[in-house]
């Protein structure tokens, strides 16, 4: 059986669960998201100690912290996106030409 965890906005990664390679698809999926994360590689050294169910945990904790962060910047960039907006339609309305109600002459009868 094949699950696909997610590392990264948009990319996913397959790991094999029914098979002999889960050990290393989780080991890389680890070692990918929290590069993805953090900016580096984990320094937690080898993991050929870690049991089958801690690297499931922390595979899941990592993908849990990715999905939560593509959440958080999914509605930050929609806040964003309302905000120039709303600044774009202060600007257009600043743009727009003003009425022409300056008639120096319309009281000319009432001052004579």
């Amino acid at each position: 059986m094949t699950i696909s965890m997610t590392f990264a906005p948009g990319w996913t990664q397959s790991i094999d669960t029914g098979g002999t390679r889960e050990r290393a698809d989780l080991a890389s999926f680890i070692s990918d998201t929290f590069k993805a994360i953090n900016g580096f590689r984990p320094h937690f050294g080898d993991m050929t100690d870690w049991s089958v169910g801690d690297l499931r945990r922390e595979a899941k904790s990592l993908e849990d912290e990715v999905v939560e962060s593509i959440k958080r910047d999914k509605i930050r960039a929609h806040e964003l996106m309302l905000e120039a907006n709303r600044i774009a339609v202060i600007h257009r309305n600043a743009k727009k030409p003003l009425v022409s109600t300056f008639k120096p002459f319309a009281n000319l009868k009432e001052i004579i």
